[in-house]
């Protein structure tokens, strides 16, 4: 009897032992660090488990299937050896009825209310038609069974009510058929994210197996890390001048977005930089080129050349491809549209404080990187002959040790939204340039005075025409303004073609006149309140007469 005792307890001791060894064990694990760049993102999730002396498998179990095999990595604290770690990969059924539900009813909700829209239209629509028919009633000739027309008070009265009545009408359809087209944009979102999700049938989980071994029962802290594919981020920018003060409030922001299967809840989000973008705003002169007009050749084919032998058209048509191509050879070669190129800034981490979540629904997740108030400098650019508006600008110097990305800014000026602009990279330190739109309280008008052509020469006569631009700019506002107006002379192209400029008076570059290799000049004017100039622009094209000369205004 003591021996069957024996035995029995020597083999739960060995069963215990057994699977002490050899246990398998899903585990509870939290999402705690997601580090994302451009394109991807590093995920970090923890398991705090109790495990048993010998070996033990911990499954981490939903992981995306994104996921990169080869970025696996597992770190931990306790005294346990890792063995091994290995990635698998379950079909499992997934039910989407619950989300599916949710989306149709989500959706049934916007479709009320757009029908809700609708019917404001309706009536509104109804109502403009019977005033509309009212007006044509009262103000049509009365016939001999109808009242006699209304006296001056009673016409002062139907003209209070049409006009009242006719902005209420107006209004309501403004505002409706406003509200309807952001409800239908809601419904057309809510119908890709039910059409996304499919039946539902069948959902891959990706599983990683963490091998570890103890000595004795312990408490053990694992750390999984992948890369999985899909997240992303881009900054986005909040500008806000004062238009009398020294700084450029700058809100620093990022817009984080995942699809990835599994939520980032409160955890530490840190974001990776490095990706330029491009941008610009206010308009650019091109090249102002002016040339002799060129027909392109015509040539009529004889009866006599039509009955000739194939080779000799060939060679005809030889002659004239030549010929063609020497007529077109100073044509300007086609130009492509590229991009480009910018240089980024340097690739740093911003860690965001405090704990974010981010849901698997591939929607913009806005976290702020950091709210900078910048040094300032501000000034106006007018090219009138492109727009009639001047151009409020900013340059800022980047105080803080944050680069910033190349991306959307959106510009607040004393208060109020002016428009979206873009911004590009500026490293610590950096100067940057911010279009903040046109401040119409800045007048730039340019206007041709006068125009004039003379003849020259006895045997080869000469054609000249002149021309005078006057460019008016007026400082309407209460302080002074630094403006900076740019304008240009056209460029020959054709040495029979000569351009001689008049006004300005230009000889070298000063701080307040300045001429590029392409003839453009930029002045610069100090403007005080109120106060009023005329900047004169004059020049003369003098080429063969007779000459058809293209490219000039």
């Amino acid at each position: 009897m003591m021996n069957i005792r024996k035995s029995l307890l020597l083999v739960t001791i060995l069963t215990a032992v057994a699977i002490g060894a050899f246990a398998q064990s899903p585990v509870q694990s939290k999402i705690v660090e997601v580090t994302v760049f451009a394109d991807r993102a590093l995920v970090t999730r923890r398991a705090d488990t109790e495990v048993l002396a010998g070996e033990t498998t911990l499954v981490f179990t939903g992981l995306p299937s994104a996921i990169d095999p080869g970025s696996l990595q597992v770190s931990g604290k306790g005294a346990f050896t890792l063995r091994d770690v290995r990635l698998t990969e379950r079909q499992l059924a997934r039910d989407v009825s619950a989300e599916q539900k949710a989306l149709e009813d989500e959706k049934r909700g916007y479709e009320d209310a757009l029908a809700v829209e609708n019917d404001r239209i309706r009536v509104a629509e109804a109502e403009r038609l019977f005033l509309s028919e009212m007006v044509k009633r009262v103000t049509s000739d009365a016939g001999d069974s109808e009242a006699p027309p209304m006296d001056p008070a009673a016409w002062s009265k139907m003209l209070d009510f049409h006009r009242a009545r006719s902005e209420t009408v107006n209004e309501t359809l403004r505002l409706s058929r406003k509200a309807g087209q952001k409800l239908q944009i809601e419904i057309d979102r809510v119908g890709r994210e039910i059409r996304s999700l499919g039946t539902g049938a069948r959902l891959s989980v990706v599983e990683a197996e963490v091998v570890i071994e103890a000595k004795s029962g312990t408490r053990a802290r694992v750390d999984v890390s992948y890369v999985v594919a899909g997240p992303s981020w881009r900054p986005d920018y909040v500008l806000r001048a004062d238009s009398e003060g020294a700084k450029l409030s700058l809100h620093y922001r990022a817009m984080v977005r995942q699809r990835t299967g599994e939520d980032w809840t409160d955890a530490t989000l840190r974001l990776s930089t490095a990706r330029p973008q491009a941008g610009g705003a206010l308009p650019t002169l091109s090249p102002w080129r002016i040339d002799v007009y060129k027909p392109a050749p015509v040539y009529k084919e004889s009866a006599k050349s039509s009955r000739a032998m194939a080779a000799p058209m060939a060679s005809a048509a030889g002659n004239e491809s030549d010929y063609m191509m020497e007529s077109l050879a100073e044509e300007p070669a086609m130009e492509y549209a590229v991009s480009a190129p910018e240089s980024g800034a340097t690739a740093v981490l911003f860690a965001i404080p405090g704990s974010t979540t981010v849901a698997s629904d591939n929607r913009d997740r806005t976290v702020t990187v950091a709210v900078l108030d910048l040094p300032v400098a501000y000034s106006y650019a007018a090219v009138p002959k492109l727009s009639p508006y001047a151009y409020f600008r900013a340059e800022a110097t980047n105080e803080s040790d944050f680069p910033l990305l190349p991306g959307v800014s959106h510009v607040y000026v004393d208060g109020g939204y002016v428009a979206d602009a873009a911004m590009g990279a500026v490293p610590p330190g950096g100067v940057f340039r911010a279009d903040l739109g046109v401040d119409e309280s800045v007048s730039v008008e340019r206007k041709l005075k006068r125009k004039f052509d003379e003849t020259s020469g006895l045997v080869s006569k000469k054609q000249k025409t002149t021309w005078e631009y006057a460019i008016t700019v007026k400082n309407g506002k209460r302080g002074s303004v630094l403006l900076t107006v740019s304008d240009q002379l056209p460029i020959s192209s054709n040495e029979q073609i000569v351009v001689k400029p008049l006004e300005p008076a230009w000889v070298k570059d000063t701080d307040a006149l300045k001429k590029s290799d392409l003839d453009v000049y930029e002045w610069t004017l100090r403007l005080a309140p109120g106060k009023e100039t005329v900047l004169t622009l004059a020049f003369s094209v003098e080429y063969p007469k007779g000459t058809p000369v293209v490219g000039l205004e």
